[in-house]
């Protein structure tokens, strides 16, 4: 019975697998085998399980009945694991990715920098209070055009016009003493001559008082009288002579405090000019600070105004075209810079560029040529600043560029990278945003994939979505 048993499994292997013999190729087939293939696996368990049950017999009930069932359960599993449908090997084929292209055609093209900027003016009038005082009226408001002459503000001249009286006055009284100084100056020089003669005339008196008691004609009384009033006299002469001497001193005293109350006049008279305030240049009101009534003091300020001729753009030149730009500068070129205020285009250039930089780079200052009346003092702008032209470049897709310095092209139906240099912004078509890029890798015809791939790597199988668009600038 096992040498049955044997022959009977390698008879059934034979049929679900390479058959051993010809017999076994003869009597079976490969569709028959596979569905026979589950009882191969179930009769040698029953058969074994009849040829145990007599011994199990005398073993126990329990014990034959447990292994009964423990051979059906095994029977059953391997059918049903057996009987399972048999999964057939999947084909592998590589992915093909579809991708846009362009082909290159390198050509000459300015490359632009996107700036931006904020609208200033280095001619923004401030107009201060010239002195404290109320404000009596406002003539304009925020955002008004003005034109030369036209009256802004003025003051309420009542806080001005005492002060200028009070200057005046100031003035008036010191005129006044310095021509007292100078008649008096002229006073003391004929006094001075008299004084002088009195001198002369005591000391006669002293002398002929002497002689008289040198003859025992006279007394001592006499002579000291005499000497006393020789004294007297010269003190008056000595005090009128300084009185003298002093008028150029006193003349030059009298003459500063009569210039410092005449620029007190006129600083009250400037104060009283400036209380009213009138446009000087063609312009634009950028704030007004007070209003009719206000109290301000001395420096406040009233309101700003600027000159739309005078405005100008400030923007950050990034510090990798600083260099650029600065030859380009020296050199004389006209660097045109463009913003759009809606459907307009304003005109600028670079003028020039601040005294000062960081390391992020350094302030540009852009003249606007045309369209300045639709900016106002602190707009944002946007600029587009064309740079020198550049050879040899090619205007391509932001999708195209990988990184800060990796393209790929199509040879052969699969991607080769090749390495460029980014050169700037470009307006292509219907001002479609572009990057100019040149590389000595790239020759004219090459296709230039333009899809930006997440996996893409050299030798990836691609296939072109489209004939190929050609870069050519408008």
């Amino acid at each position: 019975m096992p040498n049955l048993v044997f022959i009977y499994l390698s008879e059934c292997y034979g049929l679900h697998g390479e058959p051993e013999n010809s017999l076994g190729r003869g009597i079976h087939s490969a569709s028959r085998a596979d569905s026979l293939r589950p009882f191969c696996y179930t009769l040698p368990l029953l058969v074994f399980t009849f040829q145990t049950l007599p011994s199990m017999h005398r073993i126990s009930r329990k014990l034959a009945t447990a292994a009964a069932i423990l051979s059906a359960g095994i029977g059953i599993f391997v059918i049903l694991k057996l009987s399972g449908p048999v999964q057939q090997p999947v084909e592998s084929r590589e992915r093909v990715w579809r991708v846009d292209t362009l082909i290159a055609q390198p050509e000459q093209l300015s490359p632009t920098l996107t700036l931006y900027g904020r609208v200033e003016s280095p001619e923004l009038l401030r107009a201060a209070a010239p002195a404290d005082g109320r404000v009596a009226a406002v003539e304009v408001r925020e955002g008004q055009r003005i034109e030369p002459g036209q009256l802004l503000l003025s003051m309420d001249p009542r806080d001005f016009v005492p002060r200028v009286q009070q200057a005046q006055a100031d003035v008036d009284d010191l005129e006044a003493q310095l021509k007292r100084e100078q008649l008096q100056h002229a006073s003391n020089q004929n006094a001075l001559a008299h004084e002088r003669e009195l001198l002369e005339l005591a000391e006669s008196a002293l002398k002929r008082a002497r002689d008289l008691r040198g003859r025992k004609l006279g007394s001592d009384a006499a002579v000291d009288e005499a000497g006393e009033n020789r004294q007297r006299q010269l003190l008056a002469v000595t005090t009128r002579q300084l009185a003298v001497d002093e008028h150029r001193a006193r003349l030059r005293q009298y003459e500063a405090r009569l210039e410092r109350a005449r620029a007190v006049l006129t600083e009250a008279q400037l104060d009283q000019e400036r209380s009213v305030v009138t446009a000087t240049f063609s312009g634009i009101v950028a704030k007004v600070d007070v209003a009719a009534g206000d109290q301000v003091k001395r420096a406040d300020t009233l309101l700003s105004l600027y000159p739309t001729d005078a405005l100008e753009v400030r923007a950050k030149l990034p510090a990798p075209y600083q260099q650029e730009l600065l030859e380009a500068l020296n050199a004389g070129r006209t660097l045109q810079a463009v913003a759009m205020a809606g459907a307009t285009e304003i005109v600028l250039h670079l003028d020039r560029v601040s005294g000062e930089a960081d390391p992020s780079g350094i302030d540009g200052l852009f003249r606007i040529q045309r369209g300045a009346e639709l900016l106002r003092l602190g707009s944002m702008v946007t600029l587009q600043l064309r740079r020198a032209p550049q050879t040899g470049v090619v205007a391509v897709p932001y999708t195209a560029l990988y990184g800060n310095d990796r393209m790929y092209k199509l040879v052969d139906g699969r991607l080769q990278g090749i390495t460029v240099t980014a050169l700037g912004d470009y307006a292509g078509a219907d001002d479609r945003s572009m990057l100019l890029v040149k590389s000595p890798q790239l020759q004219a015809g090459d296709q230039l994939v333009t899809t930006h791939l997440p996996n893409a790597i050299t030798g990836l199988r691609v296939e072109t979505a489209t004939d190929g668009d050609t870069a050519v600038a408008p």
